[in-house]
C-alpha cells in the first residue's frame, strides 16, 4: 500500500513536550488483520447491540470488481458514482476517491478482475440511529483499542473519516432539525434566543429548506450537501453570511457529544466549557457529535447574486488580476462576498452574494467600476461581463444557482488565509498576481474565497479553538490539483508534491497566517501551527483530557501526532 500521505519531518514545539510525556504509556490502535483485532463474536455480539445495523464496508465500486462482483449492484453504482448524498448514505463513500483506495485500485471505469483491496475505507461500520448505537459503538472500539473514524456527509478535503484497517461510525443517519424560539442553553441561566438544533446525519440543504419554512436564516456551507453538524462545524466552517454573522463556530451555542468514555454530554459556555472551547473549530476526534445548536437570525429581506466573467489575453493576466485583488476591500466595504476562481491563462470567473441588498442590482455592478474602466483601457486584451439578479430567500438562491457538486474525482487542495492589508498593499497584490497567474505550469487553479471580515473578525483569536488566523482574515485562498483513475503512481506523487511546494511558497506571500483546517493540504510540514496556530498547546491538553488513550481519531486531526492516525 503505497500512502497518501507523504513523509514530512516538523518540529514539535516543546510548549506541548509535557503532554507528549504525559501521553507516552499509549498503546498503539488495534487495526484489522492484526492478532488483537476481535474475534467474529465479539463483532457479532455488536451487531446484535446495534440491531443488525454493523457493516462490512468496502471500497464504493467493490461490487464491479472481482470477487465482489454484483452486476445489478454495480449498475447502480455507476448510476450514482458522482451523487454526494449516494456518497454519504454508502459506508464506504468520500467525497473524493482518494480516501477510499489511497493509490489501491478500486475505480468504477476499472476492469472487473482487477481486485479491490481495502484501500482506507474502515473494515466495519457501525452504521449509527440514535445516541444509544453511538455510545455501543465507542464503548467497543475503547475496549478493543480500535482505530477509529466518524464518518458524516464525508465532505472532507482531508480524508479525516477514512483510515486503513480501522473501525468507522457512519453518523448518516440520525436525523432531526428542531427550531425553538425560546433557547435556553444547557445548564445556563440566563436570556432565551431563537435557535435551532441539528442532528448529525442532516446536510446544510435541508436544513436551509427547513430554515425557509420557519422564516430564519443560518450561517451555513455554499456546498449543499455538506454535513450541517460534522466537520464543516467542527472545522470553523465558511459561508458567504459569515462577514454579517460570522463563522459556522461563532454561531455554534452547544453540541450534544458522546465522549471516549461512552459518556453523553451537553457542552457549552457554561459546562464542559473546555471541550465547547475546543470544538468550537479544533477539529474532530474531541468527542462523536449527535447534534449541535445553532443561533439563528432574522430572514434575509433578498439576496442580489453578481456572476462575473472576466476574460483576457494571456499576457495580461498577471496586471488584470491586479486590478480584480486591488478591488477586494472595496467588494468587503460594499458587503459583497463569494468565490472567485482564477483559471490560467486567461479566465477569472466569480459569484457574489449582497444579502439585503435593497434588490438594487446597479449599485452591485457599480462596485465592478474600475474594473469595467481597466477593460476600456485594455481593449481587445480585457473583456469584463457582469450578470445580476434577485432572490427573495437564501433557499431560493441555492435552489437557482447552487446544485449538488458533482463528487467521486480525486483531488487535492492547499490553502492560506490572507489578511485585509494584503490586498491593501500593490506590492502584496502584485506578488499573489504572479503567483496565480503562474498556477498553470502546475496545472492547479485557485480559488478566492471573500468570505472574512465584518463579524468574522470580531472574536479575540483564542476565544475558541478555531485558527486565530481567521480573526484578521479577509480572504481564503485554496488552489487544487487532481488526477484521474489512470494516473501512475509516481505521477501521482509529483502531483502531491508540486501541490505541496506550491503551497509553500503560498504561505510565504502571508508569513504568520495559517490555513483553514478544512481546505487544506493534507501534506503541509507542521500542520499543528498551521491549522491552529497558538491554540493548538490548548487543544492537546483538552484531547488528551477527554480522549487519554485516542480512541476517536483522524489524520491531521488534533493529537494525531502523538495518538497516529
Amino acid at each position: 500500500m503505497h500512502s497518501i500521505f507523504r513523509h514530512t519531518t516538523f518540529a514539535i514545539s516543546l510548549s506541548f513536550v509535557s503532554t507528549a510525556v504525559a501521553l507516552s504509556h499509549y498503546a498503539p490502535h488495534c487495526t484489522a488483520g492484526d492478532p488483537c483485532w476481535p474475534s467474529a463474536t465479539s463483532w457479532a455480539h455488536l451487531n446484535d447491540t446495534l440491531s443488525g445495523r454493523l457493516i462490512r464496508s468496502l471500497p464504493a465500486a467493490a461490487a464491479c470488481h472481482d470477487p465482489y462482483y454484483d452486476a445489478a449492484a454495480c449498475e447502480t453504482i455507476r448510476a450514482n458514482w458522482t451523487d454526494p448524498n449516494w456518497r454519504s448514505d454508502t459506508p464506504g463513500a468520500y467525497q473524493d476517491t482518494a480516501w477510499e483506495n489511497g493509490d489501491e485500485p478500486c475505480y468504477v471505469d476499472g476492469p472487473q478482475n482487477v481486485t479491490c483491496q481495502q484501500g482506507l475505507v474502515p473494515y466495519y461500520t457501525a452504521a449509527v440511529r440514535n445516541v444509544e448505537d453511538v455510545q455501543a459503538a465507542v464503548k467497543f472500539a475503547r475496549e478493543n483499542k480500535l482505530r477509529t473514524r466518524t464518518k458524516g456527509a464525508a465532505h472532507d478535503y482531508l480524508g479525516k473519516s477514512s483510515g486503513k484497517g480501522s473501525f468507522g461510525i457512519q453518523t448518516i443517519h440520525m436525523k432531526g432539525i428542531t427550531f425553538e424560539d425560546d433557547f435556553v442553553l444547557s445548564g445556563c441561566e440566563g436570556p432565551t434566543e431563537k435557535a435551532l438544533t441539528v442532528a448529525a446525519g442532516e446536510h446544510w440543504y435541508d436544513v436551509y429548506k427547513a430554515a425557509d419554512a420557519h422564516n430564519a436564516t443560518v450561517v451555513g456551507g455554499a456546498a449543499i450537501s455538506v454535513g450541517a453538524a460534522g466537520g464543516w462545524a467542527l472545522g470553523g466552517g465558511h459561508s458567504f453570511l459569515s462577514p454579517q454573522y460570522g463563522l459556522g463556530v461563532d454561531n455554534i451555542l452547544q453540541f450534544s457529544v458522546v465522549t471516549a468514555d461512552g459518556e453523553t454530554k451537553v457542552v457549552n459556555e457554561c459546562q464542559d466549557t473546555d471541550l465547547f472551547w475546543a470544538m468550537r473549530g479544533g477539529g474532530g476526534g474531541f468527542a462523536v457529535t449527535t447534534s449541535v445548536t445553532y443561533r439563528t437570525h432574522p430572514p434575509l429581506d433578498n439576496i442580489t447574486v453578481v456572476l462575473l466573467s472576466v476574460s483576457v489575453a494571456p499576457d495580461a493576466l498577471t496586471s488584470t488580476l491586479v486590478e480584480f485583488l486591488d478591488l477586494q476591500p472595496a467588494l468587503a466595504d460594499a458587503n459583497l462576498f463569494g468565490y472567485s476562481y482564477v483559471l490560467p491563462p486567461n479566465n477569472i470567473t466569480a459569484v457574489f452574494f449582497y444579502p439585503n441588498s435593497g434588490a438594487n442590482c446597479a449599485s452591485a455592478n457599480a462596485t465592478f467600476e474600475p474594473l469595467f474602466q481597466y477593460a476600456q483601457e485594455h481593449t481587445g486584451q480585457v473583456e469584463v461581463l457582469t450578470l445580476s439578479d434577485t432572490f427573495p430567500s437564501q433557499l431560493a438562491l441555492f435552489d437557482t444557482y447552487i446544485p449538488p457538486e458533482r463528487q467521486g474525482t480525486a483531488s487535492i487542495v492547499g490553502s492560506r488565509l490572507f489578511p485585509r492589508s494584503a490586498f491593501e498593499s500593490s506590492e502584496g497584490t502584485q506578488k499573489l498576481a504572479e503567483y496565480l497567474s503562474g498556477l498553470s505550469t502546475s496545472d492547479a487553479f485557485a480559488i478566492l474565497h471573500l468570505v472574512g471580515g465584518g463579524k468574522v473578525n470580531e472574536p479575540a483569536p483564542d476565544a475558541m479553538g478555531v485558527n486565530p488566523s481567521w480573526r484578521t482574515a479577509l480572504e481564503h485562498v485554496l488552489i487544487s490539483n487532481s488526477w484521474n483513475s489512470t494516473t501512475s503512481i509516481s505521477d501521482r506523487d509529483k502531483i502531491r508534491e508540486s501541490l505541496t511546494e506550491k503551497t509553500q511558497e503560498l504561505a510565504r506571500l502571508v508569513p504568520g497566517m495559517g490555513a483553514y483546517a478544512n481546505e487544506a493540504d493534507v501534506n503541509e510540514p507542521e500542520w499543528q501551527k498551521t491549522f491552529w496556530g497558538d491554540n493548538y498547546e490548548r487543544l492537546l491538553e483538552i484531547k488528551s483530557k477527554y480522549d487519554p488513550t485516542g480512541v476517536l481519531t483522524c489524520g491531521r486531526c488534533v493529537g494525531d501526532d502523538i495518538f497516529g492516525s
